[in-house]
């Protein structure tokens, strides 16, 4: 299991990826868990989330460390992005699939914005697919800590969302819930299977430290 962990999300990175940005996005989409998000990324130091799900306590500010081959691979593909033009799809028709709003700030350069429900810009989709899938495993880790906390045998589907998650890519950089997976890990008194799957996702987080 571990290999096939290790092997969903190392990317080759082109060799001219933009590490040096800032970038912001807000996400609003009513009836989902979390229906409104924000995740900062500044140039330096650690990223922020916030996001207050219908259920359950408000975490407040979440500070999280991202992977250098993750900050790299969302820089270049910012880049690709024509300074987030075109923005908005022109098409008619489209389904709602969340407002997504977002500020880029190229080293160097000055902020760019865009705001879209869908977009015909691939680069951006992607970048925001991948800001997405790093919400999701950031909103997976504060459910996991609070089953750990109050209902433990809640653990184990959520744990097995994850993985399942991790393997399509749904949710990227593990390392951002890596206290999180290690505190399951130490616990004994978890199921087994519960421990296992967490172990597995630790070492890929460890996997993105080093990369």
């Amino acid at each position: 299991m571990k290999q096939l962990f290790l092997a969903t999300l190392l990317f080759a990175l082109p060799s001219h990826a933009q590490s040096t940005y800032s970038v912001t996005m807000t996400y609003d989409r009513d009836g989902l868990t979390v229906p409104h998000w924000k995740i900062m990324i500044p140039e330096q130091g650690d990223a922020q989330y916030t996001g207050k799900p219908i259920k359950g306590a408000d975490p407040g500010l979440v500070n999280f460390h991202m992977s250098a081959s993750g900050r790299e691979k969302l820089g270049w593909l910012l880049g690709q992005t024509n300074n987030l033009q075109p923005c908005e799809t022109r098409s008619k028709g489209i389904a709602n699939m969340g407002q997504k709003d977002v500020t880029y700030w190229p080293s160097g350069a000055s902020e760019v914005h865009c705001s879209f429900n869908y977009t015909d810009n691939k680069a951006l989709g992607q970048s925001t697919e991948y800001l997405m899938a790093i919400a999701n495993t950031l909103q997976t880790g504060i459910e996991l800590d609070r089953l750990h906390r109050y209902d433990r045998l809640g653990l184990d589907a959520v744990m097995h969302r994850l993985v399942a998650d991790v393997k399509e890519h749904r949710a990227v950089e593990v390392i951002a819930i890596q206290p999180t997976l290690q505190r399951i890990v130490e616990d004994e008194a978890l199921m087994d299977r519960v421990r296992a799957k967490a172990q597995d996702l630790l070492a890929l987080a460890k996997s993105e430290t080093g990369k």
